[in-house]
């Protein structure tokens, strides 16, 4: 299964507007199906070696290139944007870790506001694959902590992962869709609870009638306003 290259116009509600974010989804969306076919499948040492010499030629001369420094109000502007629309697809960055459309070195994945909770829809590659046909959890993991800070961005706050339990119950297949769901579950303060479940699909949509695959609890920490 390859990415659906994003569109800026798509519906799309993204904290930080990306001027490339078409033209840089679609080359992401191509690396990433570069990355997943290179680790499935072998070809000759002559294709390697040039698979090598041209990767290294792209890579430096995007090296030559200034950088481009994450943004410092990253967490303020929880509280001066507008929170998402209900149901639009949520985006803080276009090359975001893991869950960006303009990071080539993540998962195929789609975070919607519903209500007060996030659902993603996510696709791991067969460069995620631990076990035969499952993803490493490792990966997994780093999907439930993103999936619950885009929470963060739905309820319009800038909270800090401080802990977060992941339950294995099944396998996470790879190259087939599976759904996060991220809701909070009690307030405390500046502590916030958020509860996730990984359910399989079905048609198209979560089966939440089957057994979950995953569940995990996140403790997120909002931090004090410093008097001074």
């Amino acid at each position: 299964m390859t990415d659906r290259p994003k569109k800026a116009d798509d519906g799309i509600h993204i904290v930080y507007e990306d001027p490339q974010f078409n033209s840089r989804s679609q080359a992401a969306s191509a690396l990433r199906r570069l990355g997943n076919a290179f680790v499935r499948h072998r070809v000759n040492d002559p294709e390697l070696a040039s698979l090598a010499d041209w990767a290294t030629s792209v890579a430096e001369n995007l090296e030559r290139s200034d950088p481009v420094a994450r943004p410092s109000d990253y967490f303020e502007r929880r509280y001066s944007d507008p929170r998402p629309s209900d149901g639009v697809e949520v985006i803080a960055f276009s090359d975001r870790t893991f869950s960006g459309p303009a990071n080539p070195m993540g998962v195929e994945a789609e975070v919607r506001r519903k209500g007060d909770q996030v659902v993603s829809r996510v696709v791991f590659g067969a460069a995620f694959e631990s076990a035969p046909e499952r993803t490493h959890g490792g990966a997994v993991s780093a999907l439930v902590d993103d999936t619950m800070g885009y929470l963060m961005i739905v309820l319009g706050e800038a909270a800090y992962t401080a802990r977060l339990e992941v339950d294995y119950r099944d396998g996470v297949p790879i190259n087939i869709p599976v759904w996060f769901r991220a809701w909070v579950s009690n307030r405390d303060g500046r502590k916030l609870t958020v509860d996730l479940v990984v359910s399989p699909d079905k048609d198209g949509q979560p089966d939440e009638s089957a057994p979950p695959l995953i569940t995990a609890e996140g403790l997120f920490i909002i931090p004090s306003v410093d008097p001074s």
